[in-house]
């Protein structure tokens, strides 16, 4: 696997930085468009894809709000904003709107945003989690007391959900530092750490034995059954010891060696993680330049021998760890008060 450096996605961003209107914002997605199908054929590592694509989204929206003069500090988050966005993916937004700005103008910038987004080829998350809705926008004051409650009663409101979006909040176009907030406010509290990890331990999805992939109902969510435990543990664990990590190799790393992560299954899971990405991107590649939204499901007898085992092994190793510090919770283990 190669690095990015001539299909490197930067002159796509700097032509987003100064894109004067619409038009010129989708030449310059166009672009780096094509620069990934040059990555495809060059075999890019998903990583360093990830990390370039994931910069470039920042730049749209930041490049999107200018061109349509909203006056809102903008903010990616998600996959987006934790570095690991592979091309295809979605947009999850917040804004803290400006103080002369009604609630009623600032969703109606926002939404003149995220359509010239889409116009773009960069769709919103289709949960819901985008500037666009009146959750996701708000004032400084609002956004404040939201997160507060949200630490203080994560089972309410969908709490954990709004802690863990602020925590991979990055500012695109300035703005009060909501990721350092909601770091200290769950912090504070001791539910909202323990909220964060009964969910990140949660079984919403598995890789099938062996024995179920030529049965029928072998079918894999990589980014549910791999992806999604790994990240929301790096989340919960860089926050109980303090570190401002973003990305989630970083955050284990972060948390390696700790009262919350030892060593070892730092290392397993950072594996499973880089695993996971990788393969999670072949199947995108092989889709690419096709219409709707990019897979991340697939029959496990169509992957390759080596991708099925790799998937079970990392499959058994993200389990086994997710058993454990359910374990370790109920014994109170991670504890401070």
């Amino acid at each position: 696997m190669r690095h990015m450096s001539d299909t490197s996605l930067r002159d796509a961003r700097a032509a987003m930085a100064v894109a004067r209107d619409g038009a010129e914002l989708a030449g310059a997605a166009a672009a780096a468009r094509l620069r990934v199908r040059a990555a495809v054929s060059d075999r890019v590592s998903a990583a360093a894809l990830a990390a370039e694509w994931s910069a470039l989204c920042a730049a749209a929206v930041a490049a999107a709000v200018r061109c349509v003069g909203d006056g809102g500090h903008w903010y990616v988050s998600g996959s987006v904003g934790r570095g690991e966005a592979l091309p295809g993916a979605d947009l999850e937004t917040l804004v803290c709107s400006a103080p002369d700005t009604t609630a009623d103008d600032a969703l109606a910038g926002a939404a003149a945003v995220h359509q010239l987004l889409a116009d773009c080829g960069f769709t919103e998350d289709p949960h819901g989690a985008f500037a666009a809705r009146g959750r996701f926008n708000r004032s400084a004051a609002d956004w404040s007391a939201g997160i507060a409650k949200w630490a203080a009663r994560p089972e309410a409101d969908r709490g954990v959900v709004m802690t863990g979006l602020l925590s991979d909040a990055v500012a695109v176009t300035g703005g009060p530092d909501l990721r350092a907030e909601a770091a200290a406010a769950a912090r504070e509290q001791p539910a909202a750490l323990s909220a964060m990890l009964e969910d990140a331990t949660a079984v919403r999805a598995q890789v099938p034995p062996r024995l179920r992939i030529f049965g029928g109902g072998g079918a894999v969510d990589v980014k549910r059954a791999i992806i999604d435990p790994v990240v929301r543990i790096g989340r919960w664990a860089a926050l109980s010891v303090g570190a401002d990590a973003l990305s989630t190799p970083d955050r284990l790393a972060a948390a390696a060696g700790s009262a919350y992560l030892d060593d070892h299954d730092a290392a397993l899971l950072t594996r499973s993680h880089r695993i996971g990405v990788a393969i999670r991107w072949r199947l995108r590649a092989e889709v690419f330049d096709s219409p709707g939204p990019p897979p991340d499901t697939a029959e496990m007898s169509a992957l390759t021998p080596a991708d099925r085992t790799a998937l079970r092994h990392i499959g058994r190793e993200v389990n086994g760890v997710c058993r454990k510090l359910r374990y370790l919770a109920s014994t109170s283990a991670f504890s401070r008060w």
